[in-house]
């Protein structure tokens, strides 16, 4: 019976009812934010406000408790990883270098000692002259 009632009190609007009735609604929102416009502009600031102060806060204790635990963490880590950046660094160069010698061009040490031999004999013929 509850279902019957309900049915009997609905409204039934056309499309252009329904069109004139948003259209209306549309109108009172905008005399509303004409009238009440510069309070509701204070509220959003005051609120914008209060939220950037309560985001900054938390975003300040979230640094601070992640650097607390992050020191503890990062050193070991940070010890492991130079551990393997120099590992790595090495496995590169003896690579190289042996890449180089097949090759037969010569390292940069095989470079500077030729040149120290040849400075030295420079110094010796000079002295013998």
């Amino acid at each position: 019976m509850a279902s019957k009632q309900i049915k009997a009190t609905t409204v039934v609007h056309t499309p252009t009812e329904q069109a004139h009735r948003v259209w209306l609604a549309g109108l009172g929102a905008l005399s509303l934010s004409y009238k009440q416009g510069s309070e509701w502009l204070a509220r959003f600031i005051a609120e914008g406000r209060d939220l950037q102060t309560r985001g900054t806060t938390i975003a300040r204790e979230a640094v601070t408790d992640l650097q607390a635990q992050a020191t503890g963490v990062l050193a070991p880590l940070q010890v492991r990883i130079e551990d393997h950046a120099a590992q790595f660094t090495s496995t590169v160069e003896n690579g190289w270098a042996r890449l180089l010698k097949r090759l037969g061009i010569p390292a940069r040490r095989d470079v500077e000692e030729l040149s120290a031999q040849i400075a030295t004999l420079t110094r010796k013929l000079k002295a013998v002259k």
